[in-house]
């Protein structure tokens, strides 16, 4: 129990330090102007070419390309919000003072995940607003812009432990941000590559692997066990070999 409790007070206190020291990157603030200028010029363009404001029309002619546009923004913008954090440890030689203090991988990789996932819910609040329009027209389909959010935030932490892995791997942030491109449009190319097959069970099989072919459930309102478990996996699996490769490192 005392073990546990000692555990976590260190997980806070690393997530405390990588919060202070992103806010202290401008470049932060300049990401976050920029996703509030894109999402709010797409859905103004989006409300005025919806032919009518009904609640049915307004999730498929506004929301689902809103959020399928969001959504695919946020692939750009993690890998930059993750590429610095190990590249700036190693720099400053602080990452070696935590392997002195006994500081477990998965500890690091929880606390720079969580303040990640941290500055992108903050960058979400803003687009609370979006719902609140809506509903001034007469929109009620609140479930569906809860899971359009949910949908969201989970792709994006899936997105955020690729960015973690790239900046552990490479000693270059322009790297890491490219490497995190990389692997995260490759994973949206397979939905691509599972249209083109003839076989109807392959297709599904391919597309499962990708994050988009789950996010779209989310987008239209539905959300599934399978989606969850998947979503839970992939932010699994890639923080495990972020693990693997600090640990490579540290030898």
């Amino acid at each position: 129990m005392i073990a546990a409790k000692n555990y976590f007070k260190i997980l806070q206190v690393l997530y405390v330090k990588e919060l202070k020291e992103t806010f202290g990157n401008s470049a932060v603030y300049i990401l976050a102007g920029l996703f509030c200028f894109l999402i709010g010029g797409l859905f103004y363009n989006y409300v005025a070419l919806s032919p009518s404001l009904h609640s049915g029309n307004l999730n498929s002619n506004v929301l689902v390309p809103l959020f399928g546009n969001m959504n695919f923004i946020f692939l750009f913008i993690a890998p930059l919000l993750t590429m610095r954090m190990f590249v700036e440890e190693r720099r400053n030689g602080t990452f070696d003072l935590l392997t002195l203090a006994h500081v477990t991988n998965y500890q690091i990789l929880l606390s720079k995940l969580a303040a990640s996932a941290t500055i992108t819910l903050l960058m979400l609040v803003p687009t609370l607003i979006f719902p609140a329009i809506l509903a001034i027209s007469g929109y009620h389909d609140f479930g569906v812009v809860g899971a359009c959010y949910l949908g969201t935030f989970l792709s994006v932490l899936c997105y955020l432990s690729v960015g973690l892995f790239s900046a552990c791997a490479v000693d270059n942030q322009v790297v890491a941000a490219i490497l995190g491109f990389a692997i995260l449009l490759s994973s949206m190319l397979i939905v691509i590559l599972g249209q083109l097959s003839q076989n109807y069970l392959v297709s599904q099989m391919i597309s499962y692997l990708s994050v988009p072919f789950h996010y779209e459930g989310f987008v239209r309102g539905v959300v599934k066990t399978y989606n969850l478990v998947y979503f839970a996996s992939f932010v699994t699996v890639f923080t495990y070999l972020s693990h693997q490769v600090l640990e490579g490192r540290r030898q």
